[in-house]
């Protein structure tokens, strides 16, 4: 697989050759790159075996009215977590988190990357896992959204820790950390996606944040 419209093979590339090389080019003709890049990515993925539960999400999406949301073609490393993980977000995004941190750190506040960027692919491998583990559709989706409805597929939305503590609790939202991303976090970008009783049904969870801007391809949720 190639990027589009440069003659560099996307596998064995060295990455910073590809970024230097779509640095160069203009806004239009990146954006033309994405695009072609997204076309590849879709052609790969419809010959995937199909989803047995397809017809379940789609109810799901269309009941609660969830957005859709695009997986993110370029991304950018921002860093390894506590289980030595790596984590990607769209350039913009990762930026953005970054100055979130320093600002945050001089602040005495921590915060640790737990999530990020997920494929569709990977959505369903977790849905699969927690299906196989015993757990309900109904449990599941409290807390997980349909594939092809992960605002982590976006590439700019990130879940948030405090070093040492569990993560993904609702426990987070009793730190001063959380506390600080409710006072600071737009100021970055950032918004909390899922406040408590928000109207697309998941839990409340505010370890959740998705960056939101002009410069990204991301849809905002809204409910009719």
């Amino acid at each position: 697989m190639r990027l589009a419209q440069m003659r560099i093979p996307l596998r064995g590339a060295p990455l910073a050759r590809i970024r230097r090389t779509l640095a160069r080019l203009d806004q239009a003709r990146r954006l033309a790159v994405i695009a072609a890049l997204r076309g590849d990515l879709a052609s790969v993925a419809a010959d995937w075996p199909p989803d047995p539960l397809a017809q379940v999400w789609a109810a799901c999406i269309a009941s609660r009215n969830l957005p859709l949301h695009p997986e993110a073609v370029l991304l950018a490393s921002v860093g390894r977590d506590r289980y030595g993980r790596s984590h990607w977000l769209q350039p913009a995004a990762a930026g953005a988190l970054a100055r979130l941190r320093t600002v945050a750190m001089a602040d005495g506040i921590a915060l640790e990357v737990v999530s990020s960027f997920r494929s569709v692919h990977d959505q369903r491998r977790i849905l699969a896992r927690k299906l196989t583990a015993g757990q309900t559709l109904a449990d599941i989706l409290r807390v997980n959204a349909p594939p092809g409805c992960s605002e982590h597929h976006s590439g700019c939305a990130v879940d948030l820790a405090v070093p040492g503590q569990a993560p993904l609790t609702e426990d987070f939202a009793a730190t001063p950390a959380c506390a600080w991303l409710r006072r600071h976090a737009d100021r970055f970008g950032f918004h909390m996606s899922y406040p408590p009783d928000n109207p697309w049904g998941f839990m409340h969870e505010p370890w959740h944040w998705c960056f939101r801007d002009r410069s990204v391809r991301m849809p905002v949720a809204r409910p009719e």
